[in-house]
């Protein structure tokens, strides 16, 4: 029997200009009707209104959740604080594109070197929409020490050859299925870095359709042991997770 899938990129909360999504009983619920066990998850807020903010309604809503939800954290290189809000979280996440900010910034690497010399070594999740970020943010990463993996968001037609030109130089990198479109690019993307470097995330609910997500995975010609690999075994193995749920 095939592992629980588990969503390594799980959205909730509202998205400019739509109001309040409440809480995670949606995404729950949505979980529930496809068959996702587990993800990681991350309140929207974190990403378009207040990092702080949005980290703390993550944390608290994911520890409500029964162990289901895996909180993730938006670490936001423009305030001018330091921010703790990311503490404990299981994932942290960088959104340049969409918050615009350039990733050459001193404070970014600051907190990566702050994280990397306390020992956590969580899994950094970047936005990669841009031509140029992936490289520069793990660039960043083993400039400073950090020893987590890089999860490859977002990825567009753009910056496709990049990410798996930089998957193919370090085994620490990962690309997520989100914006993977067609068949063809989640194909590409097994055939160029193996199975064991490609991992579901789908952007639900804010972002994406979770059913849509699921199957273009499902029907993309991979045999039932990779598509295993992908919705569930490679994310257990970069979380440290096991059983059956998240």
């Amino acid at each position: 029997m095939a592992e629980p899938i588990l969503d390594v990129y799980a959205l909730f909360g509202p998205i400019p200009p739509a109001g309040a999504i409440p809480g995670t009983d949606a995404l729950k619920a949505n979980h529930a009707r496809h068959g996702v066990a587990g993800a990681i998850a991350l309140s929207t807020r974190g990403i378009y209104h207040s990092a702080p903010a949005g980290n703390r309604e993550t944390a608290k809503l994911c520890a409500a959740s029964g162990g289901s939800l895996l909180p993730a954290a938006v670490i936001d290189p423009r305030l001018p604080f330091i921010d703790t809000s990311y503490q404990g979280a299981r994932a942290l996440c960088l959104f340049p594109a969409t918050q615009n900010w350039p990733v050459r910034m001193a404070s970014l690497k600051f907190a990566l070197q702050g994280i990397a010399a306390s020992g956590t070594a969580v899994p950094v999740m970047l936005e990669a929409m841009r031509p140029g970020d992936p490289t520069a943010i793990f660039e960043e990463m083993q400039a400073s020490g950090y020893g987590g993996a890089l999860i490859l968001l977002n990825i567009e037609e753009n910056t496709l050859g990049e990410a798996v030109a930089l998957a193919r130089e370090s085994e620490s990198v990962f690309l997520s299925t989100d914006k993977l479109r067609g068949l063809g690019e989640i194909a590409l993307a097994v055939e160029q870095l193996g199975p064991d470097r490609v991992v579901f995330g789908s952007g639900a609910i804010a972002r994406n359709a979770l059913s849509a997500s699921l199957a273009l995975v499902r029907a993309a010609g991979l045999d039932a042991a990779v598509q295993a690999k992908i919705f569930s075994g490679n994310a257990r193995r970069i979380l440290g997770t096991g059983g059956a749920g998240a």
